[in-house]
């Protein structure tokens, strides 16, 4: 199985204020893995999260608290969190977000 999936087929999810994705691959094509790109701008409330997630950072200038301890994201980097890591951020990033399995899907 294959699928492509172009610029215009993307679903675009307000999630506050401050946080938006654009939602490519999903949970409809298959619950092994979902991949989007993210955004923010501001403060991101205290989530947790029920997947493992991969953060690639496009561009970045944000710090994300987890476990109580400051962890600063810039350009390039990738951020990794185990399914049920609770953590926040603060700043500006955009991000290939990467949830395995896909988002929404609990395994």
């Amino acid at each position: 199985m294959y699928k492509k999936i172009s610029n215009n087929e993307k679903i675009t999810r307000k999630i506050s204020e401050v946080h938006s994705a654009d939602n490519y691959l999903t949970k409809e094509t298959t619950e092994n893995v979902s991949l989007a790109v993210t955004k923010l701008s501001g403060k991101l409330n205290s989530s947790k999260v029920s997947n493992e997630r991969v953060y690639y950072f496009i561009s970045a200038d944000v710090n994300f608290i987890i476990n109580n301890e400051k962890i600063h994201c810039n350009s390039g980097d990738v951020l990794y969190l185990d399914r049920d890591t609770t953590y926040s951020a603060e700043g500006d990033f955009e991000a290939v977000t990467i949830n395995v399995p896909a988002f929404g899907v609990v395994k």
